[in-house]
C-alpha cells in the first residue's frame, strides 16, 4: 500500500505521527548526549586579542595591568606573563615561578604535549618591546560518556510513554464499543456506543449504532406485524363464530342461513387472503437465504408482459363492469424473467386500489405500459389521492390511508407492502405519485430479459 493511501486514514496518520514524534525525541536526546560528551575547547581568538589590547593599554599602570591578568585567569583559565625587553618577568598571574613558553615537542598522549602558547610583542612606555606569553590550560579530561545504558534508558522511556498514550487512545474506544456490542447482543436494544471520535474508530461506532437502530426497527416492525396479524385473524374469526351462532338460532330460517353463510364465505375469503399474503411475504424473505428447504422464493420463467397485463385488465373488467378501464399496452413489449403468479398479484392489487379509492363511478382507471431501458407499467386513477405525509408510509405492513376496517375500503394494509417486496425481489422499482383529491399514479419498473427465449 502506498504511503499516501495509508495517510488517508486518520488512525494510520495518528500512528504515523506518533512514530515521527518518537524518532524526533530520540534524535534530539542523542544530539544532546553528543553535546554533553564534547570536550571543552580553548578560548576563542577574539577573546585573546581583546585581553592583549587591554594589557597594552595598561602597561604604564601596574595595578590595572595586574587586574587584567587576574581577569584573564578567571575568564580564560590561562597563565599570562609579561616579559620586559631584558627577559625579566614584569607582571604575571601565576604564583611562584611562572611557566615559560617552550617549543612544541611530539608526544604520544595529550598530557605529554606542551600546552598551546600565545606570544605577542608589546611596547613598553620607554619605547622598547617586550613579550606577552600566554599559556592556555590543558584540555580538561572528558567526563564519563553518557552513552550505552543511559541512551537505551532514554529511548525506552520515550517510546514507552508515547506508546502507552497511543495504546490508551485506541483501547478505550474499543472497550466501549465492545461493551455496547455485548449489551446489545444480550438483549439491551437501547445500547449504543456513541463514540465522539472522528477517526476510523468513530466510523465503526457510527456504523454499529446505525446497525443497532435498523435491527431495533426490524424487531419493532416484526412485533407490530405479529400484533396486526393476530388482530386481523381474530376479527373474521369472531364474525364467523357470531354468524354460526345466528344460524343455529335461526331454527330453519333458510333466508337467514343463506345470508349468514354468505357472510361466513366473505370472512373465509378474507382469512385466505391474509394467510396467503403473509406466506408470500415469508417466501420472499427467503430470497437472500442460501438454504430454504429446496423451495425457490421466485419461480422464474419467461413472461409475456403484454399477455400478463391483458389478462389483468380482463379480470378487472369482470370484477368491476361498471368501472371504465383504459388500456394502452403495446403488443410488442419485451419479455421479463419473473414469477408470473406474483406479478399478477401486483397488478391486480394496483388496479383494485385504483378502483377502491376512486369515489366517482364515471372516472376511468388507466393501465399504461411502455418499453425503454426497462419496462414501465403505470396504473392511474383520479381518486381521493394520498397525503404527502402518508406517501412515505404506504409500503409499511398494515398501514392504511383509510383507517377504517371495513371490507369496502379499509383492506388489510398488506397489498402495497407485498407488491413492493415482489417488485424488489425481481430487481425492479415501484413508486407512488399522488396528491389529495387529484388521484394517484402507481409506477412499476421491471428489468427486460436480455437472454434469448428457449
Amino acid at each position: 500500500m502506498a504511503l499516501r493511501d495509508v495517510l488517508r486514514t486518520r488512525l494510520a496518520l495518528r500512528i504515523y505521527l506518533v512514530g515521527l514524534a518518537q524518532f524526533a525525541v530520540v534524535a534530539a536526546g542523542f544530539i544532546a548526549i553528543l553535546e554533553l560528551n564534547r570536550p571543552k575547547g580553548f578560548p576563542h581568538e577574539h577573546q585573546v586579542r581583546f585581553f592583549h589590547a587591554m594589557i597594552t593599554r595598561e602597561m604604564d599602570n601596574p595595578r590595572e595591568l595586574q587586574g587584567v591578568l587576574d581577569l584573564m585567569q578567571t575568564e580564560l583559565h590561562a597563565t599570562v606573563t609579561v616579559m620586559d625587553p631584558d627577559g625579566a618577568v614584569f607582571a604575571t598571574n601565576a604564583p611562584g615561578a611562572p611557566p615559560r613558553c617552550m617549543p612544541p615537542r611530539p608526544g604520544k598522549f595529550l598530557e605529554d604535549r606542551p600546552p598551546p602558547c600565545h606570544v605577542k610583542l608589546v611596547r613598553f612606555p620607554d619605547g622598547r618591546e617586550g613579550r606577552i606569553e600566554q599559556l592556555a590550560p590543558f584540555r580538561p579530561p572528558p567526563g564519563p560518556p553518557i552513552t550505552g545504558p543511559r541512551l537505551v534508558a532514554m529511548v525506552l522511556v520515550v517510546v514507552g510513554i508515547s506508546s502507552w498514550l497511543l495504546a490508551r487512545t485506541l483501547t478505550r474506544p474499543l472497550r466501549r464499543l465492545s461493551s455496547a456490542a455485548r449489551a446489545f447482543g444480550g438483549g439491551d436494544l437501547k445500547a449504543r456506543a456513541a463514540l465522539p471520535n472522528r477517526d476510523e474508530l468513530g466510523d465503526v461506532s457510527r456504523a454499529f449504532d446505525e446497525m443497532a437502530e435498523r435491527v431495533t426497527e426490524l424487531l419493532r416492525a416484526e412485533r407490530e406485524l405479529l400484533a396486526n396479524v393476530s388482530h386481523e385473524l381474530r376479527t373474521p374469526l369472531s364474525r364467523i363464530r357470531m354468524a354460526l351462532a345466528l344460524v343455529s338460532e335461526a331454527e330453519g330460517d333458510v333466508a337467514v342461513a343463506r345470508e349468514m353463510l354468505g357472510e361466513i364465505a366473505g370472512d373465509l375469503d378474507e382469512l385466505e387472503r391474509l394467510i396467503s399474503d403473509v406466506l408470500t411475504a415469508a417466501r420472499l424473505d427467503l430470497e437472500d437465504v442460501e438454504s430454504h428447504a429446496g423451495i425457490p422464493p421466485l419461480r422464474r420463467e419467461r413472461v409475456d408482459v403484454h399477455e400478463l397485463l391483458t389478462h389483468a385488465a380482463s379480470r378487472f373488467r369482470t370484477a368491476h363492469p361498471q368501472r371504465s378501464l383504459r388500456v394502452d399496452v403495446p403488443a410488442d413489449l419485451p419479455s421479463v424473467d419473473a414469477d408470473p403468479v406474483l406479478l399478477r398479484r401486483v397488478f391486480d392489487n394496483l388496479l383494485e386500489n385504483a378502483h377502491k379509492y376512486t369515489d366517482k363511478a364515471s372516472e376511468p382507471v388507466e393501465l399504461v405500459a411502455r418499453a425503454g431501458e426497462d419496462i414501465t407499467v403505470e396504473v392511474i386513477d383520479k381518486g381521493i389521492g394520498i397525503a404527502a405525509a402518508d406517501l412515505s408510509r404506504v409500503f409499511r405492513p398494515f398501514f392504511r390511508v383509510d383507517k377504517s376496517r371495513t371490507r369496502a375500503t379499509g383492506g388489510l394494509g398488506l397489498g402495497l407492502p407485498l407488491a413492493k417486496r415482489i417488485i424488489d425481489a425481481h430487481g425492479g422499482k415501484i413508486e407512488l405519485v399522488s396528491a389529495p383529491n387529484e388521484g394517484t399514479r402507481a409506477c412499476v419498473r421491471l428489468p427486460i430479459a436480455h437472454l434469448p427465449s428457449a
